[in-house]
């Protein structure tokens, strides 16, 4: 998808998520429940609905829905910065359309609270600690169990609403809608820049701190690396540098893919089950006469796409060349860029 068609779906997600809670907060407001069973209604909502928007918008988006993992991902080279600000931009005004719309749905008074500041040192690091918390588990599931992401985040999204007080769910764009609200649960505006800035200073200690922890297990040297391609097989290679492109940091690896005819005796190896698929290395400012061998792999055609992704990812983590992503697929930076 292109830029703004991404930018629509983290809208989206921003605005629905909020309509939800917004929901639940006035369902069990409507029902007359105790304070638990509001929390209950409130980490239901939080943890279903994002669990079922990120499972449907991520092939999309990516489906941040949240300023802190967009700017934890600029970080790690993931989203381009160019487009932080846009993305932001458009997940602060999905939540507020979110909590508008939330207002007409239930019958409540629109803009502005008319609460006291009230954030203090306590509320600042229950947003850092909460935040911190949540690019734990998304770096964690990003680099190690990607297909359970929407889930994982959904129960830890759901839990802070336990064992926290904001019931902001370390989202930037939540704290802002809140703030347009006359609740006596609302946050005040004055109070939003300084959950904000904890948010993400929270989600910066989480990725200084996965870097540390996942340093790459081979020191390679400075790049950008040459990865050269090669397969007998028409389209492999292609197929191959085009993942690379997309799972390397770019600042590091560039994969290019070379025709059949530069494989030299590995197509007497090709057979009818199996494709096979050559990687070589080319040191930084070497030609490719000075291409090292890297990996020969024999793969099977039914399920190529899924066995090449997998042997590629750890491929590259081994050398610390892979990508970290917040959440979602990533995509090659600049593809699908123009309107």
């Amino acid at each position: 998808m292109n830029r703004p068609r991404r930018l629509v779906v983290e809208a989206l997600g921003c605005g629905l998520l909020v309509v939800a809670l917004e929901g639940a907060h006035h369902g069990a407001e409507h029902l007359g429940v105790s304070a638990t069973e509001g929390r209950l209604f409130m980490s239901l909502a939080a943890g279903a609905v994002l669990a079922c928007l990120s499972l449907v918008l991520r092939p999309l988006s990516g489906a941040h829905f949240n300023p802190a993992l967009t700017f934890a991902d600029a970080l790690e080279d993931g989203t381009p910065w160019k487009d932080v600000p846009l993305y932001v931009l458009a997940q602060f005004s999905g939540g507020l359309a979110g909590r508008l719309i939330a207002h007409l749905m239930c019958g409540e008074p629109l803009l502005l609270t008319v609460l006291a500041p009230a954030a203090t040192s306590a509320h600042f690091l229950t947003e850092l600690v909460s935040t911190f918390g949540l690019l734990v588990v998304v770096r964690g599931c990003a680099r190690n169990r990607p297909s359970a992401t929407p889930f994982a985040v959904a129960a830890y999204v759901a839990a802070t609403v336990w064992f926290t007080d904001s019931r902001s769910l370390a989202n930037p764009a939540l704290v802002l809608a809140r703030a347009a609200s006359s609740q006596t649960s609302a946050v005040h505006p004055l109070d939003v820049e300084t959950l904000v800035v904890s948010q993400l200073l929270g989600a910066a200690l989480a990725v200084c701190l996965f870097r540390w922890l996942q340093r790459p297990a081979r020191a390679s040297p400075p790049g950008p690396w040459t990865i050269i391609c090669l397969s007998p097989q028409e389209g492999v290679a292609e197929l191959a540098a085009s993942l690379l492109n997309r799972l390397a940091a770019p600042a590091r690896v560039q994969a290019i893919a070379s025709p059949p005819s530069d494989e030299g005796s590995v197509g007497a190896q090709a057979c009818a089950r199996q494709a096979i698929l050559v990687l070589r290395l080319v040191p930084a400012g070497a030609s490719r006469d000075a291409a090292l061998l890297g990996e020969v792999w024999q793969l099977s055609p039914l399920e190529l796409h899924a066995a090449l992704r997998g042997r590629l990812q750890r491929f590259l983590r081994e050398r610390g060349w892979l990508r970290l992503y917040a959440v979602g697929d990533p995509f090659a930076p600049g593809s699908g860029d123009s309107p």
